[in-house]
């Protein structure tokens, strides 16, 4: 039995350095393809893009996460955020590009911006659970951030399932933050679109896709997101044919299709619990989840909430959102829907221009 989980924890450190190979050869990829496309229009190359692009420190490491800091560019500036991402994608899609930079944006509005980088699983990811997370790093973050900033506690901006995390966290943690931002978050999973179907428990058995693979690979992981819309590559390609001449264009198109392809494995313990209890019996709406042996009581979430829903989401349809503002006890609740997609709420000028100065907004008036 030794040899057996010596031979497993060898191969889920493989798989993660596999994963991080691939990124890499995505991303070069994708510069190749713009580079033939622009050169079919008789355009130079555009510049490497990598990503993240705003320069930021590191804060602390921890086996699960980086904690990283994104300083203020406006000087005086005592307003810490604390962002909490998916656990399989990369922050920075809040930090694409420079001029596309949402952590920017705030940064410019007078936020301390902080972002919890979560660390592929490795080893360790069968055996870890949302406790880890929730009631564990979390936390922990809230309590650096808080301790830098003369006591003064965060805003928590959660996004897609590190959205559903960051609930769990506000209802079980109500005296570690200031308040909450939430971006394409799903809460009723059964509400949640194609990706319930998708995970039925008459099809889909986590438990036994765990024990074979140990952690969920991100290839896996995104074939599902594509089931969603199966033409989509074929889509893209067209558009980066269409618009080669535009730099900008290509130079957005290369950031975003690099950032989809730079994944970590989901952590194959939290990833038993996120499909059976969310959404397969989608116990958090109905309040019987438990995390470490206690329930998570959405009636305990007290902190002004900022419920942000993408209009045209796929990945989280918008009831799926909507469901949690009448389970909150939160004095200060706002539904604020905008007409994109998921990604779009974090990718899109539009979004940028448009949304995210409201979103600062009510993040100041909170402060």
């Amino acid at each position: 039995m030794q040899t057996h989980n010596e031979w497993r924890d060898l191969a889920l450190q493989l798989a993660d350095t596999f994963d991080t190979i691939l990124a890499h050869g995505a991303r070069t990829r994708l510069h190749a393809q713009a580079a033939f496309a622009r050169l079919i229009q008789g355009k130079a190359p555009i510049e490497f893009v990598r990503g993240p692009a705003t320069a930021h420190q590191l804060v602390e490491e921890g086996p699960l996460a980086r904690l990283l800091h994104y300083p203020s560019t406006k000087p005086g500036s005592t307003k810490p955020i604390l962002i909490v991402s998916s656990l399989i994608n990369r922050y920075y899609v809040l930090d694409l590009l420079p001029e596309l930079s949402v952590i920017a944006l705030l940064n410019r509005r007078g936020f301390d911006v902080y972002v919890l980088d979560w660390k592929a699983p490795g080893a360790d990811g069968p055996d870890l659970g949302f406790t880890d997370y929730v009631d564990g790093v979390i936390p922990a973050a809230s309590h650096v951030v808080a301790k830098r900033h003369g006591g003064t506690l965060p805003t928590v901006i959660g996004y897609c399932m590190g959205g559903t995390l960051s609930v769990m966290f506000a209802a079980r943690h109500a005296d570690k933050l200031r308040a909450l931002c939430l971006l394409g978050t799903p809460v009723e999973f059964r509400l949640s679109g194609e990706l319930h179907t998708l995970t039925d428990r008459k099809s889909f058995d986590a438990d036994l896709l765990m024990e074979v693979l140990g952690n969920m690979p991100p290839l896996m992981m995104q074939s599902g997101f594509k089931l969603l819309n199966p033409f989509d590559v074929v889509n893209k390609m067209i558009s980066l044919l269409r618009d080669a001449g535009d730099a900008d264009r290509v130079r957005h198109f290369v950031a975003l299709e690099s950032w989809l392809d730079d994944n970590i494995a989901f952590p194959g313990g939290v990833y038993r619990e996120y499909i059976r209890a969310l959404y397969q019996d989608d116990l958090l709406c109905s309040r019987t989840m438990r995390i470490a042996g206690t329930p998570v009581d959405l009636g305990k979430l007290t902190a002004p909430l900022l419920n942000v829903i993408a209009l045209r989401d796929h990945i989280c349809a918008p009831p799926a959102s909507r469901a949690l503002m009448p389970l909150v006890a939160s004095k200060r609740k706002e539904v604020m829907e905008f007409d994109t997609g998921h990604i779009g709420l974090t990718t899109s000028r539009r979004s940028l221009a448009e949304l995210w100065p409201r979103i600062a907004d009510w993040m100041e008036q909170q402060a």
